[in-house]
């Protein structure tokens, strides 16, 4: 692809309730009036319902992901990745692909390599996080906070909201094959040296269960965190 391309990266494992809903929602007009030509990736991570079916119906090209895992999915993704910009967010329905269009104004300016969509700073929906999950994302967040401080306070490291350019993308080197892959990649970024935004983001309630487990995956998270941080 060239690099007047933007990707949409969706992660996606048994969403066959919610993937025509988020990918409807996609702003491509937007983007196309730009000047951008639109990618819609579904990176499946051998779903068993109709997910890929649906997908490829609304137009959505289709990767199947190496190994399980969402860490697994992105880094699919990440190496099937040549454009400029990419997008990538959960296919549960919880996030509003039109963020989109307030994350890219400010990498094109330049002002941030990467743009992070902060749920804690924004809004929650009623039941969309219980108070377990809240407390265990905002204690990671002071955690990576404090492990990688780079003049920018993030709010919401565990979103599953993100903005890259083609350079982050080039020089991510990921590993994490689960859910503590957003630890990782913020880890790295900063590490990196890459100048790291956020916008306040509306955040909505899943339809289905969580595949998350709010005490074992924080524990990888902040595992991962003290990995990163020791492999300075």
């Amino acid at each position: 692809m060239s690099n007047n391309s933007i990707a949409i990266l969706l992660p996606a494992l048994d969403e066959a309730d919610t993937i025509a809903s988020v990918i409807s929602k996609i702003p491509k007009q937007e983007l196309t009036d730009l000047g951008y030509k639109v990618d819609v990736v579904v990176v499946d991570g051998h779903s068993k319902d109709g997910t890929c079916e649906i997908a490829s119906a609304m137009g959505a090209r289709l990767l199947k992901q190496k190994g399980i895992g969402k860490g697994n999915a992105i880094q699919t993704a990440f190496e099937d990745f040549n454009g400029r910009y990419l997008f990538m967010l959960d296919a549960d329905d919880t996030y509003d692909p039109r963020e989109i269009l307030r994350m890219l104004p400010p990498m094109e300016a330049g002002t941030y390599d990467v743009v992070m969509g902060s749920r804690l700073n924004g809004s929650i929906k009623v039941g969309a996080m219980t108070r377990l999950n809240f407390i265990g994302n905002v204690a990671l967040t002071q955690t990576a906070n404090v492990l990688f401080p780079n003049g920018h306070k993030v709010s919401d490291v565990c979103t599953g909201l993100w903005g890259f350019t083609d350079e982050v993308i080039n020089a991510l080197d990921l590993e994490s094959p689960h859910f503590d892959i957003e630890a990782e990649m913020y880890a790295k970024c900063v590490k990196s040296g890459f100048n790291v935004g956020e916008i306040n983001i509306n955040y909505g309630r899943r339809p289905n269960t969580n595949k998350l487990s709010a005490l074992k995956d924080g524990a990888k998270i902040w595992l991962r965190l003290l990995i990163e941080r020791i492999n300075q």
